[in-house]
């Protein structure tokens, strides 16, 4: 087998593990049951603060130190946060466990980022990346869909209770960080090593003037070249990032990963909220099918991120024109939430939703990794989850905590939507002036 692919089914069995968590779809519930014992404000408000700031917090962490690290050991730090979340929910919880559990979650966002630069990393012919994150994605999609259909089970077969549910999330965290010692290492380059004096050249270039005080001497030598050495590092990362920026194509990349992936988040967070919404309207009688609705929208990303990793197109070219129609089509269907009266019409947008957002996300990524020098993946792909972050953030913020515009829960969709398409009208002038542009250069 090559050992590209034997990479790829690593990373795609880890990214499988590390989404089994049958506890997520119930994890607000868990929180204000019998096992917890908080109130909904108490989750809406501090554990999701607690929450947020600590994903940024180690998002940002992480897109400093990975490059240097090699990734491995940060994925197995990152994955053993996830254990310990499970663990400290485990049982019946007190407040401080429960908010210590939290900032564990939160520390753990980055993780599936962190194991795609991994495998960027460790593949080196490029033109294995689009399969091989198709792969990645599709593990992830389907470990999705296995926690969440064990999840139903368990609950319908306990009756109801979400006691077991944290034991079922920490053992399956605790396999993902076993596989994750398995990853096959990455060997330092020497692009990686600074160029920092020589203590031993240095005192023997002075071996006349060497007195009682040479403990003192290689004591001070030895602090001055460690902070000469965290300098350069610095320089380095810093250098990196705009150097990387100045590339057309990581910085358009960037945008789109921005802004998409902030509403993405969004999608996620309100769609639960909608469905109750609209079937909560005065006169509605729909059933609610919300966990047919995500195991579908699962399976129809895993479909999506499979079937794109079969395409193979000029993306320097046609990148732009993708990038605009699946924005516009994602923007077409978030929009259409705001005007349905019948929650059968939001599942089957949001299943169109999740079947196009999981094929752009698999060629964005790709592309950025194409373009990026192999020391910068999690610094430029890290940079642009944390930007999302913050822009997500912005967004609840706007939506929820000072909503003076008065948006209704429909009305995040229009807006969602609205975004998505002006990215998409975006990457279409992008595309017609590029195109314009190489033809009176010719």
């Amino acid at each position: 087998m090559e050992s590209w692919r034997k990479i790829t089914y690593v990373v795609a069995i880890f990214m499988f593990l590390i989404q089994i968590r049958p506890l997520e779809p119930y994890l607000t519930a868990y929180l204000t049951g019998p096992n917890g014992k908080i109130s909904l404000s108490e989750v809406a408000n501090s554990m999701e603060s607690i929450r947020s700031y600590s994903a940024l917090i180690a998002t940002f962490i992480m897109l400093i130190i990975s490059d240097y690290l090699l990734y491995k050991t940060v994925v197995i730090i990152l994955t053993s946060c996830s254990c310990i979340t499970y663990i400290l929910m485990a049982g019946f919880p007190s407040l401080v466990q429960l908010k210590v559990s939290m900032f564990f979650y939160g520390s753990a966002y980055c993780t599936t980022t962190v194991a795609s630069c991994y495998l960027f990393a460790r593949i080196k012919d490029k033109k294995h990346f689009q399969k091989s994150a198709s792969f990645a994605a599709v593990g992830l999609e389907l470990g999705k869909f296995f926690g969440d259909v064990s999840g139903q089970i368990i609950v319908s077969s306990s009756g109801g209770s979400y006691s077991l549910l944290p034991y079922c999330n920490a053992f399956a965290m605790f396999l993902a960080t076993i596989w994750a010692f398995l990853f096959p290492p990455i060997k330092p380059k020497d692009s990686l090593k600074t160029n920092c004096p020589d203590e031993n050249t240095m005192l023997l270039g002075n071996s006349g003037n060497i007195t009682s005080n040479t403990h003192e001497i290689k004591h001070c030598n030895s602090r001055v070249d460690n902070e000469y050495k965290i300098v350069l590092v610095l320089k380095q990362i810093w250098l990196d990032f705009k150097t990387s920026l100045s590339n057309k194509i990581i910085l358009k990349k960037s945008l789109w990963y921005i802004f998409g992936m902030a509403a993405y988040v969004q999608v996620l967070n309100n769609m639960n909220v909608l469905y109750s919404y609209v079937a909560n309207k005065h006169g509605h009688n729909d059933i609610l099918s919300n966990g047919f609705a995500e195991s579908m929208v699962t399976l129809c990303g895993a479909l999506g991120a499979y079937l794109i990793g079969k395409v193979q197109l000029d993306w320097n070219y046609y990148g732009d024109i993708f990038t605009s129609f699946c924005s516009i089509l994602m923007g077409v269907f978030m929009m259409s939430c705001y005007f349905y009266e019948h929650i059968q019409l939001i599942y089957l947008s949001y299943i169109l939703y999740g079947l196009i957002s999981e094929a752009i996300l698999v060629i964005t990524l790709c592309e950025l990794a194409n373009h990026l020098k192999s020391q910068c993946y999690s610094l430029v792909i890290g940079f642009n989850l944390l930007g999302s972050l913050v822009m997500s953030a912005i967004m609840t913020f706007f939506f929820v905590q000072f909503n003076f515009l008065e948006i209704t829960v429909p009305g995040r969709f229009l807006f969602i939507g609205g975004l998505y398409s002006v990215l998409g009208t975006m990457f279409l002038f992008i595309h017609f002036f590029d195109a314009e542009k190489e033809k009176s250069i010719q």
